[in-house]
């Protein structure tokens, strides 16, 4: 560990931004060198006359701007010079970017440290309340730093929910009549009972037409049923890496392909992007020189910053994943809320594309139903995979999934849905004007940009210590996030918590100050 302790008498702003710049000035001076450890949290403190939790506080601003990286059990660390490459997400060798993570039981330098309650949910902000019970119709009347005047928490079905990305349904009764068909057409034996890893024929012709609207080849060999798309997305990780491989995505991307890279031991890194996605130069200079084996992708309604590739762009990136022989995993999840975007990006290189959908979106993730398209010389190894992960798909729930796709259901959904999401979005807006947001006019959540002197971390505590959940940059971030969160709006079924939720946040926007989060 180097004890080193920085000069703070000549500059100016918050101590906690002292700190961090003095970790930058210092490495450029030769004072520290990359890969030198930091002193502790406690000692630092100690040492400058300040809290435990100013010195967290500053060690997160120097990990956000990239001079510095916090590991697990082990303490922080002077990162690589922002001109070197940017550091890979490793399995097993998590990296802190500001985002709260446990310490080994021997390391006090956390005792200070923000910790969420998961008896109540509550984490103290710099905000003063009275606990919610989350399981009644009260509310609560929280008072903010700036301000003596309360205002309303309501809680009547818990916290106001913009953190999950999982649309509620229309509210009616086709679907159980569809399930009352499904029990009196005959015998239930057939789909209840072990089937092949491929599915039945119906169920796979069915899914075939789904993907063929989105304009993928609508034959049945290439389509393959899974349990939902991240099952999917498993399945064709397993396919095509093995441990130590390089997979590549959006420098923003899906927080679970994160999880998968810790558990199948493969490297993550991100490619840098525009307001349409990933750019093609890095990309191809990427490939040149580090080899990687698979790219996952989002390429239409990107989750959490909502841009969409135009025509030109998918062009320029197959040709770069042709010109390397790059494995393309696509993501369409979201591609149902925007009809008017090009094809998948899957049907620009075809051949060497594992193209990902499902229902979970339109219909409801407790289905868990979605599909595999693929080359058909890759059907095969992609179905073993499905046989090793859980043997075979239900086969009530793609009964169902089947009979939906076939009677025009999901398709109503899916135009109920764009309907639905850009009749919330003007609540959302019409709230935050003024604010920098990326959004799409039928999609279901909103990438909001934070002014520089809102901490992420501490907005997102704060919103829930008021009833709010939102989702933070450092969950999508592949390597250093940028100072924003995503605001998802379709797990609420009331346009009027919606409203009251939103309306909080703006409050919290508005608060010029945000202080060390203690828990309560």
């Amino acid at each position: 560990m180097t004890m080193w302790i920085p000069d703070l008498s000549s500059g100016t702003g918050p101590v906690y931004r002292r700190i961090a710049h003095a970790i930058g000035d210092a490495v450029e001076k030769g004072q520290l060198q990359a890969g030198d450890r930091l002193p502790t949290h406690r000692d630092l403190a100690y040492h400058l006359g300040v809290t435990v939790g100013t010195v967290t506080r500053a060690y997160r601003e120097a990990e956000r701007l990239g001079l510095a990286i916090g590991e697990v059990g082990r303490g922080t660390y002077v990162s690589a010079p922002l001109d070197m490459s940017p550091p890979l997400l490793l399995p097993g060798h998590p990296v802190s970017y500001g985002k709260e993570q446990p310490r080994a039981e021997n390391d006090d330098d956390d005792a200070d440290l923000p910790r969420q309650n998961a008896s109540n949910g509550f984490v103290s902000s710099g905000v003063t309340s009275t606990p919610v019970n989350f399981g009644t119709a009260d509310v609560s009347f929280t008072k903010s730093r700036d301000s003596d005047q309360p205002y309303p928490v309501l809680v009547e079905d818990g916290p106001i929910n913009f953190r999950m990305n999982c649309p509620l349904p229309p509210q009616e009764t086709h679907i159980n009549q569809v399930l009352i068909d499904i029990a009196q057409s005959g015998p239930i034996e057939n789909l209840i009972t072990y089937k092949t890893e491929y599915g039945m024929p119906h169920h796979r012709q069915a899914l075939a037409k789904m993907a063929g609207r989105f304009g993928l080849d609508d034959n049945p060999d290439r389509v393959l049923p899974t349990a939902g798309v991240q099952h999917a997305m498993t399945v064709a990780l397993m396919t095509f890496t093995r441990p130590g491989d390089l997979v590549l995505c959006e420098e923003m991307t899906y927080p679970n392909l994160r999880s998968l890279a810790a558990m199948m031991q493969f490297r993550l890194r991100g490619v840098a992007m525009d307001e349409e996605g990933i750019l093609p130069d890095v990309l191809d200079n990427l490939c040149r020189t580090q080899s990687p084996r698979v790219i996952y992708l989002m390429p239409t309604l990107h989750n959490p910053l909502c841009s969409t590739m135009s025509h030109e762009r998918r062009i320029a990136i197959a040709e770069v994943l042709r010109k390397h022989n790059l494995m393309l995993i696509e993501d369409g999840i979201y591609g149902f809320l925007n009809p008017d975007a090009p094809p998948p990006l899957s049907c620009f290189v075809p051949e060497r594309a594992i193209y990902l959908n499902g229902i979970s979106k339109s219909v409801g993730g407790g289905l868990r139903i979605g599909f595999i398209h693929a080359p058909i010389q890759y059907i095969a190894k992609l179905a073993s995979g499905i046989r090793t992960t859980c043997w075979m798909t239900p086969g009530i729930n793609l009964e169902l999934v089947t009979r939906l796709i076939n009677d025009g259901t999901i398709e109503r959904y899916e135009t109920w849905h764009r309907e639905e999401a850009s009749r919330r979005l003007g609540i959302i807006l019409g709230s935050l004007k003024g604010y920098d947001v990326r959004f799409h006019p039928t999609n279901y959540h909103i990438w909001l940009a934070l002014p520089d002197h809102i901490e992420t971390s501490e907005l997102v505590m704060n919103a829930a210590n008021s009833g709010v959940m939102l989702t933070a940059a450092q969950q999508f971030a592949v390597g250093i996030p940028p100072r924003g969160l995503r605001l998802s709006f379709g797990a609420e079924r009331s346009t009027e918590r919606i409203h009251h939720g939103v309306n909080i946040i703006l409050r919290l926007l508005q608060t010029s100050e945000f202080s060390d989060a203690h828990v309560m």
